[in-house]
């Protein structure tokens, strides 16, 4: 059983285990150093965890808390001990309420047959009694991805599980990477699916739909109705929606005879028009007419590529250069608004004015970047394709007009100034005239 905290030193093989897990960490932290590698840095913290508790396996299982299953992505076994690597399983509230709880809670814990049978249900005891499980514990992490990891039968150190949720955490954060960089390595192979499962959807300037088979532009793509039940359950891709949600995303100021029926008619239109491309279908609905995307292709979406090379930016380690770098790559992904085609529906203005904004909030960290950099060429391109966007931000104007001065063109921005002067601040006026005063 988990120990608390304040038995923990009454453990028979607390000190050792205190002794193995400072040398263990360090390491593991020396071996790892450099190795960049999101997949074998999983498979050591799996070998270390399966070698540190002596037990018959350790395995990551990452989850989808919304469409209620996980995925037992890699598990490292002993010999002669059968693997559940690939295996799914339901994770839900009603079925896996105690595991439910604990990932929803980031609870480390641990169970053991028969003795504690009872806080289990059917489900879960099925489990259990399945794979052999004498000994069963559990480190979860719920933060960006929701998942664990799990020891089956460990033989020391029970009851002992801060290496356990250590390395739960380490999987974490390589699994969250891992994605990103499978996404970024997609977005650099110019956007091409190799796979029949790739699929990859661009939003940004009108709806494109690309698979191993082909692209499907929003032109040919015909219906207005179709477009949008694609964007909506993508927006909403993380959980299944009902045939009464869709109702008012479709029709937002329509009275619906017959809503069930219209909304079969709109996804059985979208599948047609999709085929094409797409020999399972992109949408699919369970039992109960819910709908959503379906979970077996690989997706990436140039809005996804924009959050992740604009989030990145912002880790601790990232140098200029490499803040330089994500910026300049989210920038390029956003060529025009959130379907622009597409204005009125309250759920797509939110999502266009959320893009929008995020790439001016970009634009506005790149530029004086770029300035620090000397990169005045680039920061001339960069602030010339914004302006096309957003010609009349002064911010923007401001650094397109030092670009121009720090590339020798000061009777061009001079002009320049006298035509957009209106748009700037009286802070910026009076920096831009002393910079033409110092070059006279």
């Amino acid at each position: 059983m988990l120990i608390a905290a304040h038995e923990k030193k009454q453990h028979p093989e607390y000190q050792e285990y205190v002794e193995n897990f400072e040398a263990t960490l360090t390491g593991l932290e020396a071996g790892l150093r450099g190795g960049g590698n999101p997949g074998l840095i999983v498979d050591k913290c799996l070998d270390i965890a399966r070698s540190f508790y002596d037990c018959d396996s350790a395995a990551l299982v990452e989850t989808n808390l919304e469409l209620g299953y996980g995925v037992c992505v890699s598990e490292h076994c002993k010999e002669g001990v059968v693997s559940y690597e690939g295996r799914v399983i339901n994770v839900t509230a009603d079925e896996t309420p105690y595991l439910y709880e604990k990932i929803m809670h980031n609870d480390v814990f641990d169970v053991q047959e028969p003795k504690d049978s009872q806080v289990l249900f059917p489900y879960e005891n099925g489990i259990m009694n399945k794979m052999s499980i004498q000994v069963l514990a559990v480190a979860p992490y719920y933060k960006r991805t929701s998942g664990y990891i799990y020891i089956r039968n460990p033989r020391r150190y029970v009851g002992l599980y801060g290496m356990l949720q250590a390395l739960s955490y380490v999987c974490a954060t390589e699994r969250n990477e891992f994605k990103l960089m499978d996404r970024l390595n997609m977005a650099a192979s110019q956007k091409k699916c190799k796979t029949d499962s790739d699929v990859f959807i661009k939003v940004f300037g009108g709806l494109s739909i690309t698979t191993h088979f082909g692209t499907l532009t929003e032109s040919e793509i015909t219906s207005s109705l179709a477009v949008r039940l694609v964007a909506y359950l993508l927006l909403h891709r993380s959980r299944k929606v009902s045939q009464r949600e869709l109702t008012d995303a479709l029709w937002p100021n329509a009275e619906v005879d017959s809503p069930v029926k219209q909304v079969k008619n709109v996804v059985h239109r979208t599948r047609n028009i999709l085929n094409p491309i797409f020999p399972d279908n992109l949408v699919i609905s369970d039992k109960t007419g819910n709908y959503y995307l379906n979970p077996n292709i690989h997706l990436v979406t140039d809005a996804g590529l924009f959050e992740s090379f604009y989030r990145y930016r912002m880790l601790p380690s990232s140098s200029r250069k490499e803040k330089i770098h994500y910026l300049r790559q989210a920038t390029q992904l956003y060529e025009h608004e959130f379907l622009p085609n597409y204005t009125g529906d309250a759920w797509l203005d939110n999502q266009r004015a959320y893009y929008h904004l995020s790439y001016l909030k970009a634009i506005m960290e790149l530029l004086p970047l770029l300035y620090q950099e000397e990169a005045y060429s680039e920061m001339y391109s960069v602030s010339n394709a914004a302006l096309n966007l957003e010609p009349g931000n002064g911010d923007i104007q401001f650094w397109h007009m030092r670009a121009m001065i720090s590339l020798g063109g000061i009777e061009i921005a001079q002009k320049h100034y006298s035509q957009h002067n209106q748009c700037l601040s009286e802070e910026q006026k009076m920096m831009l005239i002393n910079l033409f005063n110092e070059s006279h």
